[in-house]
């Protein structure tokens, strides 16, 4: 994409909202990630595949007031290494522990979105004693297949995968669909590697943290019973369902979002 393409300006926009609402970008290890707020209670927000920081900037200004914010780039996302070659499902967990050591951040209330919520599972799975609170927004890591195909080859396969992304009404831009068209051969989701190693059924009896599923209604991606099966795997898993969201509840609803997340608290 050239510097001046609509996808490249959004996500610049989306990052410089970062900093607008008082974090800092950091760079460590190859690993790059904002870090702020006013609280002292830690919030570590985990995007999914083939998004970067930014996509928390709706509500990175409605958290900082009550938390310290630590919102990284994930390995081979955004800005953090690796650029090129394999991704590595443990590399993407110890880039982020990496970042959390840096930080000194103990007791952490870790949210992720889509891959950020498997990844905030496999996180806690690996390190118990360090998650207070865990939520997973329309994500999880189970050996279920995908409502939707994962690339697009076509304008309406596109658009199927956007509408079950941003909801069934969603009416994407030329640029929005080309942009996808892109990711089907050139996109960090592509280079993941470990993932049948890394589904965790079997294993989310082990988590201990309460737990709080969020979760769209029209989530066309990962649908309602996806979320249901991550609750009865977990012991006492709350699930909030969010009207008028898809996928990614907190660009869709952020207040609401923010709403759920908060009432963990």
């Amino acid at each position: 994409m050239s510097a001046t393409d609509p996808a490249v300006e959004l996500i610049r926009t989306m990052r410089a909202m970062l900093n607008a609402s008082g974090l800092a970008r950091e760079q460590f290890s190859g690993s790059v990630y904002w870090v702020g707020g006013k609280g002292t209670e830690a919030l570590v927000l985990l995007h999914g595949t083939n998004d970067q920081a930014g996509t928390w900037a709706r509500v990175a200004p409605l958290l900082a007031g009550k938390y310290r914010l630590i919102i990284p780039d994930l390995a081979g996302h955004g800005d953090s290494d690796p650029k090129s070659g394999p991704i590595p499902f443990s590399l993407v967990v110890d880039q982020l522990h990496r970042v959390l050591d840096r930080e000194h951040a103990d007791n952490i209330v870790l949210a992720g979105n889509s891959f950020g919520a498997w990844i905030a599972i496999l996180y806690t799975l690996a390190h118990p004693g360090r998650v207070k609170r865990l939520v997973l927004e329309s994500g999880g890591g189970l050996a279920r297949p995908l409502a939707v195909p994962l690339t697009a080859g076509d304008r309406a396969t596109a658009m199927t995968i956007l509408r079950a992304v941003h909801g069934p009404n969603y009416v994407p831009q030329d640029w929005v669909i080309d942009s996808l068209l892109l990711r089907s051969s050139d996109s960090p989701m592509l280079r993941l590697t470990g993932a049948m190693q890394s589904f965790v059924d079997s294993r989310l009896s082990l988590i201990s943290a309460p737990t709080t599923l969020v979760w769209g209604a029209d989530d066309g991606v990962l649908p309602l019973a996806y979320a249901e099966a991550l609750q009865k795997g977990i012991a006492g898993a709350k699930l909030s369902v969010i009207n008028a969201a898809a996928h990614v509840p907190h660009l869709q609803q952020p207040e609401r979002f923010v709403e759920c997340l908060m009432a963990t608290s």
